[in-house]
């Protein structure tokens, strides 16, 4: 990681998630029953799933941490994006049961008058779902980890739909009642929107998607760059989790002996290490000779 603060940052992450999550709970739920707020309420269901969530990540990460062995010998990190599909399957029905909520509340033409109470709870829940999202993804990308990353751009989204219940909320105190369950309806789509694409991403990488980072392009100038007497043959790269999963072949002159082959593939280990900037990389270099196919 960057910094040594980051590895202590990434392991607090889901405590603080936890803790968080418990503390918006309580706090949407009972301002907004007293303040009179659906989209508040909706919310406080949101943050119940945000917890959930959060120990499906943990267990997830723990999963994929394990080392690989003769059954799995590219290891567990896949169980991250399965995890994530997981979370937000979950997520996906929630966002539903909120959206269906405030579009009968709308039809039915149900009255609603909010109170500063509830207005109070959303600017709250805006705050303390921004600071854990900068924590998340802060931490979920110097640690290279799709389920961390995952559960903190849910954790955006949270702030997008707090903000439509904070705009609600406005709205039904000026005498638009309407206002206030549209609201919930609105977290509803984003929670759904987010579930979508991020449920086909993590499907995406468990067929093997080509890793999209700056990473390959690194490996291939370095190559280049450093190793004039090599030209680059093939190179896969693929995420396992949190790990990067790097195969690259070397077309190489055929009269090389061993001895240099063996010299050459030391180095290209040691420059594509020093070019590649991840925490976590399982690097295979293989030598071809020069005009041979496949």
């Amino acid at each position: 990681m960057k910094y040594k603060a980051c590895e202590r940052c990434f392991r607090s992450v889901g405590m603080v998630n936890i803790i968080g999550n418990v503390m918006m709970i309580v706090l949407k739920a009972y301002l907004g029953v007293v303040g009179g707020s659906k989209g508040l309420i909706a919310d406080a269901i949101h943050s119940v799933a945000d917890l959930l969530a959060t120990f499906v990540m943990i267990i997830g990460m723990r999963l994929s941490a394990q080392k690989p062995d003769e059954d799995y010998p590219d290891g567990y990190g896949k169980t991250e994006y399965m995890i994530a599909i997981c979370i937000y399957l979950f997520l996906f029905v929630i966002g539903l049961y909120i959206m269906h909520d405030g579009y009968v509340t709308i039809i039915e033409k149900k009255i609603v008058h909010p109170c500063w109470f509830a207005l109070w709870g959303a600017f709250f829940a805006i705050a303390i779902n921004e600071l854990m999202f900068r924590q998340s993804v802060c931490a979920g990308t110097q640690a290279g980890s799709p389920s961390m990353i995952a559960k903190a751009w849910e954790s955006r989204s949270d702030v997008y739909a707090s903000i439509a219940v904070l705009i609600g909320i406005l709205g039904a105190m000026m005498g638009f009642s309407w206002m206030d369950p549209l609201a919930a309806l609105i977290v509803g789509v984003v929670i759904i929107k987010l579930c979508i694409e991020s449920i086909y991403e993590s499907v995406l990488k468990l067929m093997d998607q080509a890793a999209e980072g700056d990473e390959p392009d690194e490996a291939r100038a370095a190559i280049e760059k450093e190793l004039p007497e090599a030209a680059l043959h093939k190179l896969v790269a693929r995420e396992l989790g949190p790990v990067l999963d790097m195969r690259i072949w070397l077309a190489i002159d055929p009269a090389m002996t061993m001895e240099e082959a063996e010299a050459l593939k030391a180095k290209a280990e040691r420059v594509i290490r020093a070019a590649v900037k991840r925490n976590k990389m399982k690097l295979s270099v293989n030598l071809v000779p020069a005009g041979s196919e496949g």
